[in-house]
């Protein structure tokens, strides 16, 4: 696809630029914002700087960017690429690329069926949006930008010396596709998408279960693609030495690398939520190659997954792609169709060759040394899941607050148990409304959220629940008014990092830019991001700081998914801290109303209730006469007034599963934990 907006699928001339902000506003939100993370010594220190360069030399840079605007379709966009992606020299594998995995199937395909039809579902998909017959993006009816769609399909990125670059490639050039498959690599090569599905699907089918049923495993010692995971300094001088070893790895990596896309037949069977994640972020590195736009993963198991490369594309855009994928594939898989031995598609029969690479010992080397790297790095790493269903989007509405804040709020208050300190968060906001906008910077961390991770840790006893519960709401509503004005093109981190690129070559640099508060507001502790498709059973990124998370979630309509990366920092302790700061949260919002007696008569009636199961267990234990008729079994073992009062449902959510013998040990265990731990927040002795 062609470059110009002529040819892009949205018509850009439609679209608002992305505005400037305005220099005073964004300067007193940022030090609104910037507030609650340091200390007031500190914070005072950057205020002074903050005040000198808006009567210094903010307006100038503010007048650059007002005149870049005036000459560019968005003032930001190459700046940011280069600072976000480009100049970024960490490994794409584990900082930068986002993945997906994918719902199951509706009946199990086998891996060589599944693959064909995700290859020609994305065929299908690309011929589409070159011949622009796909409707236009929209949120509610407002279109929004589709410019990245053009580095969609036959893209890849390239390691550079100092900075990296992303080539893509013409159509004669990139209408074959690359497989991965026990550390090989094939071109396949298939005809243009015929009218007839299942005869397309078959043949390319059958030219996989080739590969599948007859490829020797290669030693990972010799493994192209666990290059592109390493350092990108690393990944360039090894691409290099790759290059300069013989023509045929030249030409070799020229087609692996123009290719439409990658699909990755992957030999492990992912079972569990972590092992899927795990699998859909890095696997062992050797079927995949981090560099291209996007790789399709289809596991021995018959799921699959998405990862893709993130500097010209967001995981948003790539989600158009994915749904179409999945449907496409649901439908094959509903059908149960396959092709009859004279059902041939039209035009040339799919093929395939291996692309094949020489090596020497100064290659070799760089490729054993990207192994320790990425073993050392996944052995550095703790990736944990949390699948919270006692409630979701629904019940979080009923209490009147937006469900994306309120997950904010729930990682600030689970963070700040863990670490007693205040992070600085990023959560991504789209400005795809505007040409050519990408994303912006929504910051969690208010004043408001800041005292009420406070008064919920540090001193309970200090505020009633009404108190909490107000500054909880009024956390929510801050973090929602942020976003929405980050969706307007007015957030406050794009701007600051503008009016940095607007400095000359030799000019001198404003104190404010190496202020401790300025850069260390900017060191995302927490780097967070909503996408909540149902097609998704997995989605998430590595940390962008060494001592951070990174935290994707899903917000479903009776649940909350999470997946937490971090380098061993505790991904699995804060996904109990979010479990629990959930449930606080729920129990705060609908009890705020209620005296801490109140509170304790419902802790009483449960206790009670467990009294009661405990001597209905203690009789019905007691050997039966042969005249004895036992007594009926209630329909459930929680029902009656005592079940629908708040804390019963915090003691009983998911009772229910548990064999009728560990029913009592679970009630025990969770009433003294609820009243010695959680409740004691709840319970202060003054209001």
């Amino acid at each position: 696809m062609a470059v110009n907006s002529s040819s892009n699928p949205t018509p850009m001339a439609s679209l608002a630029k992305l505005p400037v902000p305005d220099l005073h506003d964004t300067v007193a939100r940022f030090a609104e914002a910037a507030r609650p993370l340091f200390s007031a010594d500190e914070f005072e220190t950057c205020l002074a700087k903050l005040n000198d360069f808006v009567a210094t030399q903010g307006p100038t840079l503010q007048a650059r960017l007002h005149q870049r605007s005036a000459e560019h379709a968005n003032w930001l966009e190459d700046w940011w690429n280069e600072y976000a992606y480009f100049l970024n020299r960490s490994s794409v594998c584990f900082n930068v690329n986002y993945f997906f995995g994918f719902r199951d199937t509706p009946q199990p395909m086998a891996q060589a069926r599944l693959a064909a039809a995700l290859i020609d579902s994305a065929v299908r998909f690309r011929s589409q949006l070159e011949s622009d017959s796909l409707e236009l993006d929209n949120i509610r009816g407002k279109p929004m930008c589709m410019y990245q769609y053009q580095y969609m399909f036959a893209t890849c990125r390239h390691p550079g010396e100092q900075r990296d670059w992303t080539e893509v490639y013409p159509r004669s050039e990139s209408t074959h596709i690359a497989v991965a498959h026990k550390g090989r690599y094939f071109v396949l090569r298939v005809p243009a998408a015929s009218t007839n599905r299942h005869a397309d699907i078959a043949q390319i089918e059958r030219q996989l279960q080739i590969i599948i049923d007859t490829t020797a495993q290669l030693e990972r010692g010799k493994s192209i693609g666990v290059l592109t995971a390493a350092l990108r300094d690393d990944w360039y001088t090894a691409r290099e030495c790759l290059l300069q070893v013989s023509s045929d790895n030249a030409a070799s990596l020229r087609v692996l690398e123009s290719s439409a896309f990658l699909v990755s037949l992957e030999s492990v069977a992912p079972v569990t939520h972590k092992e899927f994640s795990l699998a859909c972020h890095c696997s062992d590195g050797t079927d995949r190659y981090f560099d291209k736009n996007f790789q399709i993963l289809v596991f021995a198991n018959g799921r699959y997954g998405f990862n893709g490369e993130h500097s010209l594309t967001d995981a948003t855009t790539d989600m158009r792609l994915c749904n179409v994928l999945v449907h496409d594939v649901e439908t094959v898989a509903a059908e149960a169709q396959v092709a009859s031995a004279g059902d041939v598609a039209e035009g040339a029969p799919a093929t395939f060759e291996e692309l094949h690479f020489d090596y020497n010992d100064e290659l070799l080397g760089h490729i054993q040394r990207a192994i320790e790297y990425f073993d050392a790095t996944v052995a550095a790493h703790e990736l944990s899941t949390l699948v919270f269903d006692s409630f979701g989007k629904e019940q979080i509405k009923k209490m009147k607050v937006s469900p994306d804040a309120f997950v904010q709020m729930a990682m600030q208050l689970a963070y700040y148990r863990q670490f007693r300190h205040v992070p600085a968060t990023y959560e991504s906001a789209s400005t795809k409304a505007f040409a050519r906008g990408r994303t912006e910077t929504s910051r969690s961390v208010s004043a408001h959220s800041a005292a009420w991770c406070k008064a919920m840790v540090d001193h309970p006893e200090t505020t009633g629940l009404h108190a909490k519960a107000e500054l909880l709401r009024q956390s929510i509503a801050n973090q929602s008014q942020f976003t929405a004005q980050c969706a307007k093109g007015s957030g406050i981190d794009r701007h600051l990092l503008g009016l940095e690129f607007a400095l000359q070559e030799g000019e001198e640099r404003h104190a404010l830019f190496e202020d401790q508060v300025f850069t260390g507001s900017r060191h995302w502790k927490l780097s967070t991001s909503q996408i909540s498709d149902p097609i998704l059973a997995a989605y998430g990124w590595g940390e962008v700081v060494d001592d951070g998370f990174g935290v994707a979630y899903r917000i479903e309509n009776n649940a909350l998914h999470f997946n937490v990366v971090s380098q061993r920092m505790g991904s699995a302790r804060l996904c109990q801290y979010l479990a629990d700061a959930l449930m606080d949260m729920r129990f705060l919002l609908t009890n705020a109303h209620k005296q801490p007696h109140e509170i304790m008569a419902e802790v009483d009636a449960v206790a009670n209730v467990l009294t009661s199961i405990k001597l209905l267990s203690s009789s019905s234990s007691q050997p039966t006469t042969p005249t004895e008729t036992p007594a009926p079994q209630p329909e459930s073992r929680f029902r009656g007034p005592f079940a629908e009062t708040p804390v019963a449902h915090a003691m009983v959510d998911g009772l229910d599963r548990l064999p009728s013998n560990e029913v009592i040990c679970a009630l025990e265990a969770r009433l003294s934990r609820f009243v010695k731990e959680s409740l004691s927040w709840a319970l202060p002795s003054t209001s």
